[in-house]
């Protein structure tokens, strides 16, 4: 049997295939290596996985996680999951390899994160030959929803929301401008946070002044990232995540001023894993 995991940092979705018509799925919180311990790992499967003969027949393990670029962080999942399946041989990828497999199977193209965060890569059908590095929430995750937040919360700290969009805005969330910044600076997971607004801006994407804030942040994206893989328009690009997902005319509308269409939003990339693994492992 096999078991294949794709974790963020709030959730992570399990499942275990036995053949092509036994699927079975779990859920557990997020198991991002930079907020998570091996121990705290270890505490969560056992949790979870409690029949043993499930247990001793996984042979293989297909773990694809945030925050899993480093073989530093990869052995913190390592280490968490090994001691409950001990006859499994473990692979730790990162999230990126999820949505170029997910998104492409074994076709070439740019894959696109855009959850939270954002991050891109160049996908030969097999593996990762190219990245444009993420500078994560405070310089970088252009397209993402903790930047498309960051440049509406920007408008409304400088004043520069309609009086109806700022009405709307104090009444959904009742957040002072000190409430704000306090949560920016010094309150854990400022990103997050950003993040949050995004349902509040899709409710209200219509309005043209947000119409313009998230396509802003689309054409940073292919700007800083996109049009900077060599030949870029020559590629297949697919998007997966909920930002994504949510914003997709905002993001089909920007791919067509860089003369580009994305072919394939996704929201959630386990069903497609099972897929790619499926073809692969029977």
């Amino acid at each position: 049997m096999i078991l294949i995991a794709d974790s963020g940092s709030t959730k992570t979705d399990w499942v275990i295939i036995k053949d092509k018509k036994n699927i079975v799925s779990y859920a557990t919180p997020g198991l991002n290596p930079f907020f998570t311990t091996s121990s705290e790992i270890t505490k969560i499967i056992k949790t979870t996985f409690t029949d043993e003969l499930i247990i001793k027949t996984i042979q293989k393990i297909y773990f694809y996680g945030a925050g899993c670029s480093s073989e530093q962080m990869k052995k913190v999942i390592i280490d968490g999951v090994k001691p409950v399946f001990s006859n499994a041989e473990i692979t730790v990828e990162t999230d990126l390899l999820a949505a170029a497999c997910a998104l492409f199977k074994n076709e070439q193209g740019i894959a696109v994160i855009l959850g939270t965060g954002a991050s891109t890569c160049l996908y030969n059908g097999n593996e990762i030959i190219q990245t444009i590095k993420s500078l994560g929430y405070l310089f970088g995750d252009e397209g993402g929803g903790d930047h498309i937040g960051k440049l509406f919360i920007s408008d409304f700290l400088n004043d520069n929301l309609s009086d109806d969009l700022t009405r709307k805005f104090i009444t959904t969330f009742s957040y002072t401008k000190d409430d704000i910044l306090r949560k920016v600076y010094r309150e854990p997971f400022p990103n997050s946070f950003l993040a949050s607004f995004c349902e509040f801006i899709s409710g209200n994407s219509e309005n043209e002044q947000i119409d313009s804030i998230i396509k802003s942040s689309f054409n940073q994206l292919f700007k800083n990232h996109i049009c900077k893989y060599p030949d870029y328009k020559k590629y297949k690009i697919r998007v997966l995540g909920s930002t994504g997902f949510y914003f997709e005319k905002q993001l089909k509308e920007v791919a067509k001023k860089y003369a580009v269409e994305i072919d394939l939003i996704i929201k959630n990339p386990i069903k497609e894993l099972v897929d790619y693994h499926l073809r692969y492992e029977f």
